[in-house]
């Protein structure tokens, strides 16, 4: 037989369209979502090591099947297994990429592969069909690229003669391409392959998802994210900086009988309240109602998503690793949560949404950290109420919420998580032309969403309960336009969080402190007055912070200053908010050695994975 490199030609020709599969769709990736983006011309060949490393070792077992010595009449059949292989490769690189073309925009940062696997086991398929309908340009954008495609290997394939090679040959040539493509997928000579945080070492934060791809990032988080263990070092520091386990003192006849009532209003950002649109008020009752309450402007949420609100207001948890709390390997954890603390204080409690039973698992999660009761689309009696979307419509679900309020005995814990101010912004009724005219879609949402609050507490008013309750009214993210119009961190996460009792225990007032989700569950603790010692990254209201993370990098907002901790480069940036001075440092920098910030942020850091890996996240 003659020695032959034809069965090379295929496998480059085929690598050449996946990269060239993966620059379309970062190309749509950057169009559609460039408001996000700051990219530069560097950052494109920045691309380059994680589009190979991706193509590589997704072609891996292709590569082997390729090159297999195989008999002579299997080799029609080993061809066909081989472009199946291909086809299928080829049509997840396009399908994973599209989707984060629109999802970007609600997420901020590449989907994972816990994040896949949720959306296709869970029974909401809001988020699909949003994609498929909504964005159907997309929908036809990836059908046409796969068509476009595996067109373009047929017409390469036809063009390519059958070689044939010795015995020998073939086996080197197994060899050699296994070994290459082993090489080019870990792109390192280090102990660890190049991963999803290495994006960090080569771009500015904002571009780090340009750089990575979705099918890249997918297969890095098959297994559960790996955090790393703090230092012996680093966990002894942070005791002198931050520490988790949080205690209350009982005080008789404070208020340990309050009703506690949480209402998580979807995508409230602070700019989508008190804004006035052609002589119209968007939210005229949430703005009326903050007036009454102990309103705290600066509120902050400690992620982008729902999935990540849920486990900040009620356990404390803020969000500080690429997977969200409730999808990760961590979600069994032991944890002090604000319903099992008030259990054990003889309340009982119920959490309502709206939203289809297993969405975003928030029944699990609601039954790990001591909620008695879930209800959700499942338990709600009217399926016409359905808006096809998300679930039942905020205007029929909130009074409904009411009447199973009232069946609960005193003392309580409550929590309604509303749905309708959310993409594709579907309301079931028509507003007159007036309103129509003065409000664009999304806006007659959230006027939908505000009126249906006001429905719920004139409902409620009239209930024995209500003058006897804490209400606590928060959002759970910044809704997408917002993070699209502001630049500023602060804006990206800035929330509204307001206390409102209707006895007047708490008066109103307005607060320009930070207050951040993680901080909800300390304050109304030391509200009620009941004691306990208890696990928290929030604290109480004398410490004005926020903190989150995003794409690799973690954020400490101060007051007076804003840190941003990219671990990978081992860098730290000092933003000054009185001068807007930007200091570029390094982590062994003397001068970070006295900025108590700095210091504070890598002790949360520290405790954060010493005890999420340990399981202490609890005080006993």
């Amino acid at each position: 037989m003659k020695y032959s490199f034809g069965s090379w030609i295929s496998v480059i020709h085929r690598f050449l369209i996946l990269w060239l599969a993966l620059i379309s769709t970062r190309l749509i990736f950057w169009i559609v979502n460039a408001s996000f983006l700051r990219v530069k011309a560097l950052d494109v060949v920045y691309t380059i090591p994680f589009d190979f490393c991706t193509i590589a070792l997704y072609l891996l077992p292709l590569i082997f099947i390729h090159f297999l010595p195989t008999l002579k009449r299997l080799e029609t059949a080993k061809k066909n297994i081989v472009s199946v292989l291909f086809y299928t490769i080829l049509i997840i690189f396009i399908i994973t990429n599209m989707w984060d073309v629109a999802y970007f925009s609600f997420s901020q940062r590449r989907t994972t592969f816990d994040a896949f696997l949720f959306l296709i086991q869970s029974p909401d398929k809001g988020l699909i069909n949003f994609l498929l309908l909504d964005y159907f340009w997309i929908s036809l954008a990836t059908i046409s690229l796969v068509i476009a495609f595996i067109a373009l290997d047929r017409r390469l394939l036809k063009k390519r003669h059958a070689s044939e090679s010795a015995l020998k040959f073939q086996v080197i040539h197994l060899f050699l391409a296994s070994s290459v493509f082993f090489a080019i997928g870990r792109w390192s000579f280090g102990l660890k392959p190049l991963g999803v945080l290495d994006a960090n070492k080569y771009v500015a934060i904002d571009n780090v998802p340009f750089v990575l791809n979705t099918a890249f990032v997918t297969l890095k988080t098959i297994q559960s994210e790996k955090i790393s263990f703090p230092s012996t070092h680093d966990l002894e520091e942070s005791k002198k900086y931050f520490n988790p386990i949080k205690e209350t003192s009982f005080i008789e006849n404070k208020q340990s009988k309050k009703n506690v009532v949480v209402i998580i209003l979807e995508s409230f950002g602070d700019n989508m309240i008190h804004q006035t649109v052609n002589g119209m008020k968007i939210t005229p009752f949430t703005d009326s109602l903050l007036d009454q309450s102990y309103y705290y402007e600066n509120g902050i949420a400690n992620g982008k998503q729902s999935i990540e609100a849920f486990p900040a207001i009620f356990a404390s948890m803020p969000h500080l690793m690429a997977t969200p709390y409730i999808l990760s390997s961590f979600c069994n954890n032991n944890l002090d949560a604000l319903p099992s603390i008030l259990k054990r204080n003889g309340y009982k409690s119920a959490f309502f949404h709206g939203a289809k039973n297993g969405s975003m698992r928030f029944d699990s999660f609601s039954k790990i950290i001591g909620f008695d009761h879930y209800y959700g689309k499942n338990e709600y009696t009217n399926k016409n109420h359905d808006n096809g979307y998300w679930g039942i419509s905020d205007g029929y679900f909130n009074p409904w919420v009411v009447a199973e309020i009232n069946k609960i005995k005193p003392p309580f814990c409550a929590s309604i998580f509303t749905i309708s101010s959310h993409h594709p912004y579907e309301i079931p009724i028509t507003y007159p032309t007036e309103i129509t005219k003065k409000l664009s879609k999304e806006q007659r949402s959230f006027y939908y969403a505000d009126q249906s609050l006001r429905m719920f507490f004139n409902k409620a008013k009239k209930e024995a309960w209500y003058k006897n309750t804490l209400f606590v009214i928060c959002a759970d993210h910044v809704p997408q336009q917002l993070a699209v119009s502001s630049n500023a961190t602060f804006e990206r996460y800035h929330i509204p969080i307001a206390f409102f009792t209707p006895d007047k225990s708490i008066l109103a007032q307005k607060n320009s402190a930070y207050f951040q989700q993680i901080d909800i569950a300390p304050f109304i603790l030391d509200f009620l007055g009941i004691k306990s010692r208890y696990y928290a990254f929030g604290n109480d209201a004398s410490i004005s912070e926020g903190l989150f993370y995003q794409n690799g990098s973690y954020y400490l907002l101060k007051k007076e200053e804003e840190i941003i901790y990219n671990e990978v480069k081992n860098e730290i940036t000092i933003i000054n908010k009185k001068t807007n001075k930007r200091i570029l440092t390094e982590n062994n920098s003397l001068f970070l050695k006295y900025n108590k910030s700095f210091l504070r942020l890598k002790a949360i850091i520290a405790r954060y994975r010493n005890d999420l890996m340990n399981n202490k996240t609890q005080s006993k």
